[in-house]
Parts: structure tokens; C-alpha cells; sequence
């Protein structure tokens, strides 16, 4: 640990020497809590430590950071000087695009001799990480002993306010299973959904093992983790081991280290070491860090494991990551070597791969196979924008376990058509030397359209590889056809064709025990639908014809299904928040396997409830969807039934100091008469210097049917009350641990905010006697959301000197007399007066100029409403330059602040009426004048 400390230390001391020159220049605090909606700021400090004046201008301004108060054109400083600029930004989309984002400066001096530091930022930490959320229909995923595969159906949710781009990512996958399907990059607008299907297919006989987790994860472009989904792949006749569930140590802040111990039952025991760093050095230079080290300590087994372990060094000409290196390039590639890159310019680079097939660095426990084979891979990609990328592969792996040699051709191109359209394809080329069996040949080709405008969404995506293609898809046929009409503001209609077919080339090795037995399934889904929104209120209904078919292995059988089906979707997001339904029923009039014999109904929900303090979700099956159902019955008791419901809970303790999560979960089998009750709990506790205090737990209980069988299922005279039929056993699981951080936090001085909230009857900005006190509002003061009690009352801890603005959620329509705004300067009380409240929606329509730039978006311009008795309403304008302000009954002046930000409003003033049930809405023209030219014509 001291070495590790030293390390870092020594780095530091590097980079503040670099630093040191004729002009230095840095930020206030390097790291930002942020969240969306709200503004957020920064100063910027600049020294002139030459003896002659500098005259100072900014590089590389970036129109998707530009802030509401940014650098001046210019900037003069004297011998000597050292000056403050305070920075501005407000957090949308166009300015905040992941969880730590840095916002740069980098300046420049057209004067010789004089040295300029080369860059400064800080770190935006968004708070409200729960922008986009990935789920599975289902907690826990089943793997056919008999099949081989199954589906997974993975559910992106956007509940934030800005629009996500993301691809997903897969690990932590075992070896000897594969998994197919899109991992191409999607966007989802804000409150829109999309469900993304994945085929696991199990290619090996008794190696892989029965109970394990795969990390699903969302990356943005920069591979910036937005979302992350722990989903369990077990076999139907495992035990269901209970796992710990994690959180990824990648979610801590950079530069962090930290020491655990985890007990499991049965006396086994681990002390876990964990760390991550990033470090900016002179001229563009990082230097970046992952480590994870356990030691293990059991009876039977002690030794060091290292894993998941890096370091990676990158300049602005080249860069070397040696250690643990994970890619998909149409290959799983995933081991340890070295990661060489040559970048030929801003966006492209080579990159040559060299990496041993085996994950652990280091294994000391257990035995490890000396020899798994190795990769080489030579990789070209040039990533301008989204919209125009290319990528190529070359790639070569020899597998001396499946005894596969595999060589592989690959590439994509992106190109956009217009401004909102582009097309993509992609295609390959792939020779399997398989010992004992020769060679195989194999191809692949995609095609994908992507349409996105106002009214119009268009996506196809259009894929097939040969039975036998070396690439992650092997033996795919892939239709995914979806449009989408947007109708007014708020109704969408769609239509949808897919279909899945998987016939992959069946490869043996018998010498070496190896044999995919994937089996020959494909589903085909003709869909419409219908979406709308309504308030906070979303909901979609989607009837669509589902059929599917499989070829099973055993007994040469083919089993169809056709199914007429319909899929409700609910979602309501009020504030903190967000209630999800879905609900998909429907009617099989064809099923061949008869496990149950058609026709039949059968059901599928999905709900859950997420709030800032408690969540709850619950799924539910009632009879068979997938063909692959059938697996787990038999013909005397065909009911498939599958249950899973648990509450969680999140909330902080101590000024947020302490933050706890815990959880509880159900399952219930009803195929095999099996279930299964976990307890988990996880602790944060933050103390002084960056140190913080953690624990993990987690206690399971679960109980299983001896009766149960895979193939057959439960037998007819299974009694599930006979105690002798049935086993249960426990799991639990601890850990405890410490971390140190190495990145600055703000030292803060606390002072307690009371505040009382009533209703003001005769609107005169006083408490009088009689007037009802307000239970049940839902108070927000930078950015944290509380509810006052029966009493009217809340309770804030802030930062002492710091300003805070208080507003409500509007609730039954109250809203504040006035804006209140306030500098906690010592512990206070305040009485808020509440009115009821009227609904005032205005736009702003922008009015061209002949001769003025196309201006920006209007997000973070404030509208002002002054009552006829004095009081003000204010509200920000968001990116498609609507407004909202709920008003007590008067007559009110309209105002918009622009001129700061170039914008000139048309009209002026404007005088607005609002009574109640009567709601408005207003339209304000606006030019922009930012970069105004003047023509003067001289006769």
C-alpha cells in the first residue's frame, strides 16, 4: 500500500512541475457536482510569472461546451499579474455528455519567447446517474441443458432529459459461451425505450460453469460507462448460487485505492486490493491506471490472484496499454498483452494487438492451463464523428483448447447521406482451421439505414454471416426494420418487422471433448404500434403476430409456435419519481411441442416503481412465451410460472456523509417448485480527507426440489409440502473496506436551513392565523429534493456562504408566491408562502436574420414574470425554447434575459392574463445578434 501511495505521489510531484512556465493557469476546484436542468460554475485562474505583458487568447473553443459566461476574446495580464475569470455553464445536452466530463481551457500567446501552459480543466461529476437504465425482462436467465441457448431481452430506458448514445457491452463472459447480437451504437431521446435482443448460445459440454454473472453495460463513444446490469446466467438444474452484487469499481471518482476483506460461507476469505488513476502530464500526455488483486485464504486453497489489471500510457503521436486488455472487433477479444497505437491524426489510429488468452495475470490458486492459445490483431479505425467512422481488422487467434485456428478479415464504414441520415455497412471474411476436420470458410455482410427528423424516424438494420464465419456472429440472419411517425408533439406511430435466425455450422473435436450442440431457432415479430405522452404520463400500446421455431438436437424434433400478441407500456416520471409497466399478453394457437398443448394465454409484467429513497420491481410469467419453456415441463403438468418481486431502498444520512442502498428479493419457480429469498445492503461512508469507509452484504436462503428433473420436469406425484422431496440451504457473504481518494474535495462549513411552508389565503406574503400549514411539497434546493412533513416543515444542511434558490415540484398546483433566494450565511428559518397556481406555456419562435449566423439554442435564457402587485416568477428556457410557469390568478409582464447571450428579443414586453382552468399558451420572437454583420455602402 505505502508503494502504490509513493507512486502516485511522485506523479503529482511530475505533473505540478510540468506545469511550472511564463504563463500558468488553473481552475478553483478540479472536480464539479453537477446535475441536469440546473446551472453550474467555475473560476479560472491565469498568472503571468514572465516580466513582459501577455496578451492571451483561448484555442480550440468548442461550441458544445460554450457556457452562459465564458472567457473574454482576449485577455491581457501585466508582469506579474494573476487574475480570476468566473465560467458559467448550464447542464444540458449539448454541454454535458457523460458521468465525469472535463470542461478544458486552453490558451495560447502569439508572442515569442514566452511559454504558455498547455491546458487546464476540471471535472463535471454528474449526479443524477440514472439518465439512462438497462434492465432484463427477467433477474435471472436460464440455460437449456438441452437447447443450449436462449434469448435475452435487454430494456434501455432514457428516463433523463437529455438524449444517451450508447452501444452495449458484454463481459464477463465465461468460456465456451457465446453471446449474438446488436452492438452497434443507438440513441435514445429523452423518455423513449428500445429493447435489444442478445442469443446466448453454451458451445461447450461441462465447462462452462452452471451459475454465473455477466456484466451488461452501456458505453458511450468514448467508453464512458453510462449503465450497468449484473444479470445471472444459470443452468435449469443448478443450485442458484447467490452472488454479491457489485457495483463495477470503476463508478468511483479517478485517482482512488482501496483495501478490502470479503468472507463467504465455509471459511473462504479474500483481501481485496482495488485502484484506478488518471493523470494529465505536459503536452497532452495521460497516464492511467486499473488494478484488482485478491488474495485468497480458505482451508483447502491460499494464494494471490491478479486481474482486470492495466496501465496505460497516451501521447498525442502514439500510446502502449500493457496488462488486461477487453475489445469486441467482431472477435471477443479478451486476455493479457499489449495494446500499441500509432495515431496517423485527430480522430484515426493504428492500433496492434498482442494478447495471451488467458484473463488472470496472475493465478495462484487453483490450476491454470500454462498454454490457452493467443491473439494478434492489427486494427485501423478512424472515428471523425458518430456518423462518419471506419473501422478495419485483421485479426489472427489460435484456441489450443477448442484446437480452432481462426483468421479474420473485418471492417464497417459509416457515412452520412445528410445531416440527419446516414447508412453503415460491414462485412467479413474468416478461415476456421479445425483440427481433425479440416478448413472452414465463412462470410458476413450488414447493411444499416438510420433516418432521424422531426416527424420521421427510420432504422434498418439488415445482417447475415455463414454457418461457419469466425466472427462473434456466426450463422446469423438478422431483419431489424422499425419506422416511426411522430404525429404533433406528443403521438407516435410505428411498425416493426423482425426476424432472428440462427443456424450456425455445428463444429466437433470429440479428441478434446469439445461439441457445439446449438440448436437451429429463429423467431419472427410483425409489429405496429402506437405511442403517446400525456403530461409526465408515457404509454405505447403494440399489437404484434409472434411466431417461432427450433430444431432440437436430441430426437431430431421441430417444434413451431404463432402467437397473437399485445404489449401495453406504462411509464409516469413526476420529479424523483418513475413508475414503469409492461405488460404483454397474448394468445398461441400454435405450438407443436404441446408443453401446454394450444391454444392457450399467457402473460408476462413487468413493473417497478423507483423513487429517491425507495424502488420496488416485479416480474411476473404466467404460462409459456419461448418455445424454450417447454424445456423446464413435461406432459402431465405443463404450467410454466415464474415470479420475482423485492423492495429497494437508497437514501443518505448525516448532511450525505453516510449513503446506504439495500434491497430484498423473491423467486419463485413454479416449473420446479423452487425459491429463493436474498437480503442485500451496501454501505458508503464518507470521512474527512477522501477516506471513505465501505460494506457490502448480502444473506440468501434457498430452498429446491430433489424431485425436480431438466428433461421431464417435475414428475405428476410431486408433492411440494413433503419435506423429504425438497432441500434448502444458506449463502452469505461480507465484505468491509476502506478507500482513499487523490482527487480534491471542497472543505465545507455547514449551516442548518429550516424552512415553512403554508398556504397564503390572501396572497399578502405573511403566516396569519388560520392559514393552513402545507404537508406533503416537494422542496428542491440545489438540486437535492426533500417533502415537508405534517407540519410544513423541512430541513436543509448546506454550505455556509453559499447562495441557494428554492423552488417546489408542483404539486395540486401550488407553487411560491415569489422566488426566494438566499446566502445560508447562519442557521436560518424561513416561512415560504404558497398560492394556488395556474399553468403558463410559452416557446420562443426565432425570427432569421438576413444577415446574422445561425444562432444556438436558447437552453439557460431565464423568463421573468412581474405580477401588478410586484411579485416574480422566474423559469429557464430549455433547448427547444419552451417555458413553464405556474402562476397564481393576476395579471403578469413577460421578460426574457437575453442580451447577455446575443439573443434580441422582438416584441419586448409582454402582458399575460392568468386565471384559473384557464390555461395559455404565449409565443416570444427572438433574433440572435452573437455574431452580427454590419453592411455599409458607400456611393
Amino acid at each position: 500500500m505505502r508503494t502504490i501511495f509513493f507512486i502516485l505521489g511522485v506523479i503529482s510531484s511530475l505533473f505540478a512541475t510540468a506545469q511550472q512556465g511564463g504563463i500558468s493557469y488553473g481552475f478553483r476546484y478540479d472536480t464539479v457536482a453537477i446535475r441536469a436542468g440546473t446551472t453550474f460554475s467555475n473560476s479560472l485562474w491565469i498568472e503571468n510569472n514572465s516580466t513582459a505583458i501577455v496578451t492571451l487568447v483561448q484555442l480550440h473553443t468548442s461550441a458544445d461546451i460554450s457556457g452562459l459566461l465564458n472567457l473574454p476574446d482576449s485577455i491581457v495580464l501585466q508582469a506579474g499579474e494573476k487574475k480570476w475569470f468566473p465560467l458559467k455553464y448550464f447542464a444540458d445536452g449539448r454541454t454535458v455528455h457523460s458521468n465525469f466530463q472535463q470542461f478544458p481551457v486552453m490558451l495560447t500567446t502569439a508572442q515569442k519567447g514566452i511559454m504558455v501552459q498547455s491546458r487546464a480543466f476540471f471535472i463535471a461529476h454528474l449526479q443524477q446517474i440514472q439518465g439512462l437504465v438497462v434492465d432484463t425482462d427477467e433477474p435471472e436467465i436460464y440455460l437449456s441443458q438441452v437447447s443450449r441457448q436462449t434469448s435475452i431481452f435487454i430494456r434501455c430506458y432514457n428516463n433523463g432529459l437529455i438524449p444517451i448514445r450508447f452501444h452495449l457491452e458484454l463481459s464477463n463472459i465465461p468460456e465456451g459461451l457465446e453471446f449474438t447480437g446488436n452492438t452497434t451504437e443507438l440513441t435514445l431521446a429523452p423518455g423513449q425505450q428500445q429493447t435489444i435482443v442478445f442469443t446466448a448460445i453454451n458451445k461447450s459440454r461441462g465447462r462452462t460453469a452452471t451459475d454465473f454473472q455477466v456484466m451488461i453495460r452501456a458505453l458511450d463513444k468514448t467508453g464512458t460507462q453510462l449503465a450497468i446490469k449484473n444479470l445471472r446466467m444459470m443452468s435449469m438444474s443448478s443450485d442458484k448460487r447467490l452472488g454479491l452484487n457489485q457495483s463495477s469499481f470503476s463508478q468511483s471518482p479517478p485517482n482512488t485505492v482501496g483495501l478490502r476483506y470479503l468472507y463467504v460461507n465455509q471459511g473462504l476469505s479474500a483481501y481485496q486490493l482495488q485502484g484506478n488513476g488518471s493523470f494529465f502530464l505536459a503536452d497532452s500526455q495521460q497516464l492511467r491506471y486499473q488494478l484488482n488483486a485478491d488474495y485468497i485464504n480458505s482451508p483447502v486453497q491460499k494464494g494471490f490472484n491478479l486481474y482486470d489489471t492495466y496501465i496505460d500510457y497516451q501521447s498525442r503521436k502514439w500510446g502502449l496499454r500493457a496488462g488486461t486488455i477487453y475489445e469486441l472487433l467482431d472477435f471477443n477479444l479478451n486476455g493479457r498483452g499489449i495494446k500499441a497505437r500509432l495515431k496517423t491524426g485527430r480522430s484515426r489510429s493504428l492500433n496492434l494487438y498482442g494478447i495471451d488468452n488467458n484473463y488472470m495475470l496472475y493465478n495462484g490458486v487453483g490450476y491454470s492451463p500454462q498454454n490457452q492459445g493467443s491473439t494478434f490483431a492489427l486494427v485501423y479505425q478512424d472515428q471523425s464523428a458518430p456518423e462518419r467512422n471506419k473501422t478495419f481488422t485483421l485479426l489472427r487467434n489460435s484456441n489450443t483448447w477448442s484446437q480452432i485456428n481462426t483468421s479474420l478479415l473485418s471492417g464497417t464504414i459509416t457515412l452520412p447521406i445528410s445531416e440527419k441520415t446516414y447508412v453503415a455497412a460491414e462485412g467479413g471474411y474468416s478461415l476456421l482451421d479445425i483440427k481433425n476436420a479440416g478448413s472452414r470458410r465463412g462470410g458476413a455482410a450488414g447493411v444499416k439505414f438510420v433516418h432521424n427528423s422531426r416527424r420521421l424516424r427510420v432504422y434498418s438494420y439488415n445482417y447475415y454471416s455463414t454457418p461457419y464465419y469466425g466472427g462473434l456472429r456466426r450463422g446469423l440472419f438478422q431483419l431489424d426494420n422499425n419506422i416511426a411517425l411522430v404525429l404533433g408533439r406528443s403521438n407516435t406511430l410505428s411498425a416493426t418487422i423482425r426476424l432472428l435466425h440462427n443456424t450456425p455450422g455445428q463444429l466437433s473435436n470429440f479428441g478434446n471433448a469439445y461439441l457445439s450442440a446449438a440448436n437451429k431457432y429463429g423467431n419472427n415479430t410483425y409489429e405496429i404500434g402506437y405511442g403517446a405522452r400525456i403530461g409526465s404520463l408515457n404509454f405505447s400500446f403494440r399489437p404484434y403476430y409472434f411466431t417461432q421455431h427450433i430444431r432440437m438436437q436430441a430426437g431430431n424434433e421441430n417444434w413451431k409456435s404463432a402467437s397473437l400478441r399485445g404489449k401495453l407500456n406504462l411509464n409516469y416520471a413526476y420529479a424523483a419519481h418513475t413508475v414503469f409497466l409492461e405488460a404483454d399478453n397474448g394468445y398461441t394457437f400454435q405450438n407443436t411441442s404441446r408443453r401446454p398443448q394450444a391454444p392457450f394465454l399467457s402473460s408476462r409484467i413487468n413493473a417497478s416503481y423507483r423513487g429517491q429513497v425507495l424502488g420496488f420491481s416485479a416480474f411476473a410469467q404466467f404460462n409459456s412465451y419461448y418455445l424454450t419453456d417447454a424445456l423446464a415441463l413435461q406432459l402431465e403438468r405443463p404450467k410454466y410460472t415464474f415470479l420475482s418481486l423485492g423492495p429497494i431502498a437508497t437514501f443518505s444520512l448525516f448532511q450525505q456523509r453516510v449513503s446506504l442502498n439495500s434491497g430484498a428479493t423473491y423467486n419463485y419457480s413454479g416449473y420446479n417448485h423452487g425459491s429463493n429469498y436474498a437480503v442485500n445492503g451496501n454501505l458508503r461512508w464518507h470521512l474527512k480527507h477522501n477516506w471513505t469507509v465501505t460494506a457490502d452484504v448480502l444473506y440468501g436462503v434457498s430452498a429446491q426440489s430433489m424431485a425436480y428433473n431438466v428433461a421431464r420436469g417435475s414428475d405428476a406425484s410431486y408433492d411440494p409440502g413433503d419435506p423429504t422431496l425438497q432441500y434448502r440451504y444458506s449463502s452469505r457473504q461480507l465484505r468491509f473496506g476502506i478507500e482513499k481518494g487523490f482527487h480534491n474535495k471542497n472543505r465545507l462549513q455547514e449551516r442548518k436551513l429550516e424552512l415553512f411552508f403554508y398556504a397564503d389565503l390572501n396572497a399578502n406574503d405573511h403566516y396569519d392565523e388560520g392559514e393552513p400549514v402545507a404537508p406533503g411539497v416537494q422542496v428542491r434546493i440545489d438540486g437535492t429534493i426533500a417533502i415537508t412533513n405534517r407540519k410544513g416543515l423541512v430541513k436543509f444542511t448546506g454550505e455556509k456562504n453559499k447562495s441557494y434558490a428554492i423552488s417546489i415540484l408542483n404539486n395540486k398546483n401550488w407553487s411560491l408566491l415569489k422566488d426566494i433566494e438566499m446566502i445560508l450565511r447562519k442557521n436560518s428559518r424561513i416561512e415560504v408562502a404558497l398560492v394556488k397556481t395556474e399553468l403558463l406555456t410559452g416557446k420562443l419562435v426565432y425570427v432569421a436574420d438576413k444577415y446574422a449566423d445561425a444562432p444556438p439554442p436558447p437552453a439557460g435564457m431565464r423568463v421573468k414574470a412581474v405580477s401588478a402587485s410586484g411579485s416574480m416568477f422566474t423559469t429557464l428556457i430549455d433547448e427547444q425554447g419552451f417555458f413553464h410557469l405556474y402562476l397564481p390568478e393576476d395579471q403578469y409582464t413577460l421578460s426574457v434575459e437575453a442580451g447577455a447571450l446575443g439573443f434580441t428579443m422582438l416584441q419586448g414586453n409582454q402582458l399575460v392574463q392568468v386565471q384559473q382552468q384557464h390555461r395559455k399558451t404565449i409565443e416570444l420572437k427572438y433574433t440572435y445578434q452573437g455574431r452580427k454583420i454590419e453592411v455599409t455602402r458607400f456611393n
